[in-house]
Formats: structure tokens, sequence, C-alpha cells
């Protein structure tokens, strides 16, 4: 709802802090425009490689459904509704012909809509399988689904997703689907481990994420036992803006070691977003992401949770951020001071 000129100028200056946070490749699976991920292809802006999905596709009174519980309709043009198998295809094909590199779904409510819960299913089984279809038919293009009960969490596997976004009701089922199907699981921790203060949401909202908190922590718990395959996400800007690996912090407080953390932000994510093949590990013939923080996070994976320890960002071989002889300097003359 912010004017449009002063919202581009913010999302470039949140595109360079999550660079700098250390974060040099991402999918943004919301409302932002394929020209954003051009601009930073060819130099326009600096920020990380981004794959995005233009917009999310539900049904009337869906997740993506934007009309207040008054009846106003926000009009947010990203969100796209759909009551059928023809309108799923042609809600994806919009999305498609508007860049779209990866189509995102809902499959349940959510916790931020008001008009539903995450226990309520969205789009049907079919309407699933025409869209992961008509993605698979342009370009093999992957399907992410916001997913948090477990009705829901059980369709998006079942109709072919490549993710579930969220994923908070996850049970044993759906931990072998994901195996069987190769697919991943993002669990966004970020939007559920921060403190609840009732005086700054809407009621409806805080009981929600008041009652989803603890089975959030116990089945992602289990999930991270049974060695799902899991890659971050933030869900940001619900979390804030350039503090994204704090999510690693909260996948090793529900049971992760930090090496396998780092393995889900890199190695793991590459290998959802298609690009495993040039990015995610250090090795001969891979793209040079590097980032440098000022202690090891293997012994205290906290360490990458506050950008100013992340030191250095290159990208591809180019330097995005180094303050690294600033914080040598601070270290050496620290005794002094």
């Amino acid at each position: 709802m912010t004017d449009p000129v002063v919202r581009m100028l913010q999302t470039t200056e949140r595109l360079r802090r999550t660079l700098e946070s250390g974060v040099t490749s991402a999918r943004d699976l919301g409302a932002l425009p394929a020209g954003f991920r051009d601009a930073v292809a060819t130099g326009l802006l600096v920020g990380p490689r981004l794959q995005v999905a233009v917009g999310i596709i539900s049904h009337t009174g869906g997740h993506a459904d934007s009309t207040l519980p008054g009846g106003m309709d926000l009009g947010f043009d990203f969100c796209a509704l759909a009551d059928d198998v023809r309108e799923a295809r042609k809600a994806a094909r919009l999305m498609l012909r508007a860049g779209a590199d990866v189509i995102k779904i809902c499959t349940t409510g959510g916790i931020s809509s008001a008009t539903d819960d995450p226990d309520d299913e969205d789009l049907l089984d079919e309407e699933i399988a025409a869209i992961v279809d008509e993605a698979r038919r342009h370009g093999g293009r992957p399907v992410a689904a916001h997913a948090q009960g477990r009705a829901g969490i059980l369709a998006a596997i079942r109709g072919g997703v490549r993710s579930v976004e969220h994923g908070f009701g996850i049970d044993d089922e759906g931990c072998d689907l994901l195996g069987e199907r190769g697919a991943f699981l993002v669990p966004t921790l970020s939007t559920m481990v921060a403190p609840l203060d009732p005086g700054t949401i809407p009621p409806w909202r805080y009981e929600k994420k008041l009652r989803w908190r603890d089975r959030t922590r116990h089945n992602i718990a289990a999930a991270i036992e049974r060695k799902v395959n899991i890659a971050t996400g933030t869900d940001a800007g619900i979390a804030p803006h350039g503090e994204n690996l704090t999510e690693l912090s909260c996948l090793v407080e529900l049971g992760m070691s930090p090496m396998d953390a780092i393995r889900a932000a890199t190695s793991n994510s590459a290998r959802l977003m298609g690009v495993d093949d040039r990015l995610g590990t250090l090795r001969p013939g891979m793209l040079a992401d590097l980032v440098i923080c000022v202690e090891d996070p293997l012994r205290d994976i906290e360490v990458l949770s506050k950008p100013e320890n992340v030191v250095v960002v290159a990208q591809q071989g180019v330097l995005r951020k180094d303050t690294l002889p600033v914080v040598a300097q601070h270290i050496q003359e620290g005794p002094h001071d």
C-alpha cells in the first residue's frame, strides 16, 4: 500500500541488505516483479541473483485472497484466484507470461490471512496437478506450495510440487512423501520463533500464531531428525530483510547440526533452485560465491545472525561487501583501548 516509487526504492535497499547479510542467491515467492531479477542480472541493481514467482495462486477466500473481513478488496495485482482447473491453468499461464521462474500456489490457509486457517485446505488436488502440469510444459519450471496444515502439505507433495513452504503441520507421512518424491521442506522458522506481542498484531493473527508455535517446533524438529531434504527460507519481510541467516540458528535450535544448517542454506538450497551445477559449493569450476564471517559458525551458529559479523561477501568473484580490514584493525587495536 506504499507509493510505487517509494516501494521500488525500498526494494532496492532490501536487495542490497540481503546480499550484504550473506545471501548471494534467493527465491522471491511473493510479489516481486521479474524486472528486479533482470535488473540484478544485468548489473543495474546490486542484490542476490533472483528467481521470482511474480505472484501467488489460491482459491476465492484462500490465502492469496486480498479481501478483508469487512468485504473491502485490497486488489493486490500479484494475487491470482482460481476456482476450477481451467482457472488454475490460466492463473499459472499469467504468472509465466509475467516472467515467473517458479510458480507459487497455496494448498492451505495461513496465519497471516484473516479469513482462513492453516488447517484449511486451499486448491483442490486436480487444480494443483493442473498447475504443476503447466509449469512442466513451460520449461519444466518448479512449483512451490504455501502449505502449513497437514492435509494441504500431503496434497501439495502428491500433486508434484518441488517444495513445501512452511510445512508447520508436517508428520511422518509427509516426511515419507518428501523422500519418495525428492521434494524439499522450507520451514521458515524465523516467522514462528519471534516473541509474540498481542499489542502489535490483530487478535486473530496472535491466536493462530500462539496455537501453531509449539506444534511447529515439534513437527519441524521431527522432520530434521528424519533427515528430510531441507532448504532455507525466511518469509522475508514478515521476518526482517537483511537478517535472513537467523534462520540457521532456528534450525540448529531444533536439532540440526551447524554444518547441516549451513548446507541447508548453500548446497541444498542450490539443489532446490536447480543451480547446483554452478552454485552452493566451493570447488573448481563453480561460480565464486563466498562469505566470510568474523568467528567460526560451526562453534556458534549465532554469529551469522548479525549482518555486521559477515565481513566479506563475494558474488561470482566480485566483492560486494568487504569490511574485513576494518574488523582486523579493530581486533588489533582492541587490547589497547
